[in-house]
């Protein structure tokens, strides 16, 4: 069994759209940009939750683990032009006078084609192989992950938040994504064929980054062909939780539909 089949066995993702999805969302970013990485960040901290004012106007996806059903991973894809009065994006602020690319700007692309791929997490467990056991786990038995075939499947599970963003883009109708990222994580994401093109000067912004954009007719096309099957795993998935109730004014992309029967 290959290791995307061992992670489909393994892993689920799921459109955050109740509220208390989107709390373990919340409460697993905190863990990772708070308590892993030190961030000020919004939110509640008090409550070990971080959201922001974007958070209304964007569509949500978690990778859980089957077994123990622990929220693993996170993305979301923010869009303009949803009901909530969004006009702005949050890269165009936070790079402001960064943009470099003559064409590939917010402000020339088409408002209601456009949208933004951020605050993707990795909770640091799953990322990087404890030194130690932690004793409150061993107390409550066995956890994920512990063998080096655990950690070789989890390791996809960087590339799958983006899988899942491409997938979530086409379903909301979008094409123009643009992500605030760092560049040795854009060059790993080439490597699966998810290029995205730098359109923004190195800034520093909670370490070193720069703005990217992604076509995602483009990206669906350009995947590699290991990759084909395990994307269309995560078409069919989402694609099977999207409907009126995930998002007021969304409506279901019939390209992704068809991607997903090909």
């Amino acid at each position: 069994m290959s290791l995307y089949d061992q992670f489909h066995q393994q892993f689920e993702f799921v459109l955050a759209t109740s509220e208390a999805d989107k709390r373990y969302v919340y409460h697993l970013r905190y863990q990772v940009y708070t308590s892993e990485f030190g961030h000020v960040m919004p939110g509640e901290p008090e409550r070990q939750l971080e959201y922001d004012e974007f958070d209304r106007s964007a569509l949500h996806c978690f990778i859980r683990h089957r077994a123990t059903q622990e929220p693993v991973a996170c993305i979301r894809v923010i869009y303009p032009g949803s009901g909530h009065g969004l006009r702005e994006l949050p890269i165009e602020s936070n790079s402001r006078g960064e943009f470099c690319h003559a064409e590939l700007n917010p402000d020339l692309l088409p408002r209601d084609l456009t949208c933004e791929v951020s605050r993707a997490a990795i909770l640091g467990r799953y990322r990087k192989r404890q030194s130690m056991p932690d004793p409150v786990a061993e107390n409550e038995g066995p956890i994920y992950p512990r063998t080096d075939n655990d950690y070789k499947v989890a390791s996809l599970l960087g590339v799958s938040v983006y899988l899942a963003s491409t997938v979530m883009i086409g379903l909301m109708e979008r094409r123009h994504a643009l992500a605030l990222m760092e560049p040795r994580l854009a060059r790993l994401l080439g490597r699966f064929g998810l290029v995205f093109l730098r359109v923004g000067n190195i800034q520093q912004f909670n370490g070193v980054r720069a703005a990217y954009y992604i076509d995602q007719h483009q990206a669906e096309g350009a995947l590699k062909p290991e990759l084909q099957s395990f994307y269309r795993d995560i078409v069919g998935s989402l694609s099977a939780q999207f409907g009126e109730p995930v998002h007021r004014g969304v409506q279901s992309r019939s390209a992704v539909a068809e991607y997903a029967g090909s």
